[in-house]
């Protein structure tokens, strides 16, 4: 039976596998998040080796399919509540610091250093992204994990846009995450959320016997092998020792509609019609919540 990622707890039920793609979601009974049992598969750990091997048009384009607005919206709010939360520590004598994991093209990052007054820094395995992001913005970012970096109490505040569902291993993430952050840091995370509509579909799913699986199958994939519930990460970086953990639903829709549909191989004659569809569902108030922004300290 798999240990849950985010509790440790072993209260997990293993659903019925997909006929599609042979995965099982499974889901912790003690916080609810629902997670890829074997997210370690060929499949994924190939998806991931392609992925850093792109080079910087590769990433580039990837970049250029997210939706306009989805980011920088986000993004003040995220740096005016670091800048808010850092100045209950007085004056630090000094410009703080803002390291962004998974940085990409370094957007958020040059957001943080040329509005709001930040020194920014982060880190990407992709080294078409650190690429791109001196071409783009100026920004320097290190090539690899954070393992493999050595940061220890260097930075003020650490930034993670749905990165954490992505790593094989997320207590090792935030553990350092944890052991970058000076004392008194903040961390921001975003994070794909299991909403009440993932557990419809997930319901369906097992209802067909895995027969109908799309929805199951895009939203626990290989670029998203854990959806976390405001408990279930609220439970893990309490664990791992983070403090004043906040976690709240957001209506943040990153891909453009087209391209998530696209995401799910559905005919192509389908895809445009059903991208309007989603667009109107976004718009409206009914649409599922799914990320979650959290905020936590370092205790």
């Amino acid at each position: 039976m798999p240990t849950c990622p985010a509790c440790n707890g072993h209260d997990v039920r293993t659903a019925v596998a997909s006929r599609a793609t042979a995965r099982q979601i499974s889901t912790c009974r003690d916080c609810h998040a629902n997670f890829w049992s074997d997210h370690e598969a060929t499949e994924r750990l190939d998806a991931i080796e392609t992925q850093q091997a792109m080079s910087a048009d590769d990433y580039s384009d990837w970049v250029d399919i997210k939706r306009e607005q989805a980011g920088p919206e986000a993004w003040h709010d995220a740096i005016a509540w670091i800048q808010d939360a850092l100045s209950g520590q007085g004056d630090l004598g000094r410009a703080p610091v803002i390291y962004d994991v998974g940085a990409g093209d370094g957007h958020f990052l040059s957001v943080a250093r040329d509005e709001f007054g930040f020194e920014v820094t982060g880190n990407e395995i992709v080294q078409g992204a650190v690429e791109l992001a001196k071409e783009r913005y100026d920004v320097d970012l290190d090539l690899g994990d954070l393992a493999s970096l050595g940061h220890v109490e260097t930075v003020d505040a650490v930034t993670l846009w749905c990165v954490l569902a992505h790593v094989t291993d997320g207590d090792q993430l935030l553990s350092d995450c944890l052991t970058m952050l000076r004392p008194g840091g903040v961390l921001y995370l975003q994070t794909p959320h299991w909403t009440k509509a993932d557990t419809a579909a997930h319901a369906i799913k097992r209802a067909t016997r895995g027969r109908v699986s799309q929805v199951p199958d895009r939203r626990i994939a290989q670029h998203h092998w854990i959806l976390h519930t405001r408990a279930s990460i609220t439970a893990q970086l309490t664990r791992l020792g983070f403090v004043d953990v906040v976690a709240e639903p957001r209506l943040r829709y990153t891909l453009t509609s087209e391209a998530y549909i696209a995401s799910m191989n559905p005919p192509p004659w389908t895809v445009r019609p059903a991208s309007r569809l989603l667009d109107r569902l976004i718009a409206s108030p009914v649409a599922p919540r799914i990320v979650l922004d959290v905020r936590a300290r370092k205790g």
